[in-house]
């Protein structure tokens, strides 16, 4: 595609249009230097004038609550069933205990997610054993945001229990979570997910769940699980996806909508192995991550305007780095990590707030701590 096409598209972008689909694959497939250079720069600019110069962080501990899972995604490193060596689930002193170490080191939010454990009951029930999860935390640290339970968890409890997804989420809200992550999206395209993740919900049911969530006033993040099997073509169809879902919450008036989008590339170190094989590396590929970074801001930012790479999968000299490709926050601290960790991420597990800081201080950008839902937190 010529650099005179590519030039128009940007142009397009930069007079504050949204971006056709088809707009958004030809920028994902350039070869070309010069016209990535500009679909960067263009992200870059665009994320200046959407959200400005300064890069957030938020001081977040990270609790994966089992590891024990009934599905068996062919991406994951981190399932095990009950028995398993490795096999793990946290009784309630130690989630206590993690809850406490985070508030002792500053931590404002817990991001709690596990795998789909059938055990997970109390008195038959699926739903008490999550809202004790919830009671856990929050009788103890009330101040504490906690940003728990994919839309996969919901669908999960509302299965077993035979409830329907709002009452769900509206037990859980009432319970006291305060927003729900955006994972299990992988690719919202089902002849993708029919090979990645064959026995998790399905790309409308992920759209219905975070879009009910919405509506209830539980605000989502948003992801994409990258560079694996999926086309540029099923890239683009995913950020349509959730571009028309954020359009959706605000036009409707719903009380929450998207927070931000993160970009997960694949890391295949200890996957499986027909799916390492099919991917054939086992590492993510940086100038592909940026490039759909910045494909990303252009064609979400005038809807999603916060966009955060992720240092685990990365590590934080790459994921600095997608600051000039149109990210604008770093991400937590995280303070343990497990599910990327187990598939052999070589980013770690915790950050320092200084190490974030410094990292964001060498492009020269201002840094700013910030909450769950993107308000900026004041200075100590």
């Amino acid at each position: 595609m010529k650099l005179k096409t590519v030039n128009a598209i940007l142009e397009h972008a930069l007079m504050g249009c949204d971006i056709s689909p088809a707009e958004g694959v030809v920028l994902l497939k350039q070869t070309d230097q010069e016209a990535i250079a500009a679909i960067r720069t263009t992200a870059d600019r665009l994320r200046n004038r959407q959200v400005g110069d300064t890069v957030t962080y938020v001081i977040n501990r990270n609790i994966n609550f089992t590891n024990i899972c009934e599905q068996h995604c062919s991406f994951c490193a981190f399932r095990r069933d009950d028995g398993d060596t490795g096999a793990y689930w946290l009784d309630w002193a130690q989630i206590l205990e993690k809850a406490t170490d985070g508030v002792q080191r500053g931590a404002t939010e817990i991001c709690m997610q596990g795998g789909l454990n059938p055990q997970a009951q109390i008195n038959g029930k699926t739903l008490p054993y999550y809202l004790k999860l919830v009671a856990t935390i929050k009788e103890e640290f009330p101040q504490l945001h906690l940003h728990a339970f994919s839309p996969q968890e919901v669908q999960f409890i509302a299965r077993i229990d035979g409830l329907e997804y709002a009452d769900v989420i509206m037990a859980l809200r009432d319970a006291g979570v305060g927003s729900m992550p955006g994972t299990a999206a992988e690719v919202l395209d089902d002849t993708v997910r029919r090979v990645l993740c064959p026995e998790k919900i399905d790309t409308a049911t992920w759209l219905e769940i975070v879009s009910t969530a919405h509506q209830l006033g539980l605000h989502t993040t948003s992801t994409m699980l990258s560079g694996h099997i999926e086309t540029p073509e099923q890239q683009i169809a995913h950020l349509e996806k959730l571009r028309s879902l954020q359009k959706t919450a605000i036009h409707q008036g719903y009380p929450a909508q998207i927070t931000e989008f993160i970009l997960l590339p694949f890391v295949g170190q200890e996957a499986p192995k027909p799916l390492r094989r099919r991917v054939g590396r086992d590492q993510p590929v940086l100038t592909d991550a940026l490039l759909l970074s910045a494909v990303a801001r252009i064609f979400l930012g005038n809807w999603i305007p916060n966009h955060q790479p992720s240092w685990v999968k990365l590590g934080l000299e790459c994921a600095t780095e997608a600051l000039v490709w149109g990210c604008n926050d770093i991400g937590g601290t995280l303070m343990e990590e497990h599910i990327t960790t187990m598939a052999g991420a070589v980013g770690g597990t915790c950050m320092e707030v200084e190490t974030l800081q410094t990292a964001i201080a060498s492009l020269g950008r201002p840094y700013q701590q910030r909450d769950t839902l993107y308000q900026v937190m004041a200075e100590k």
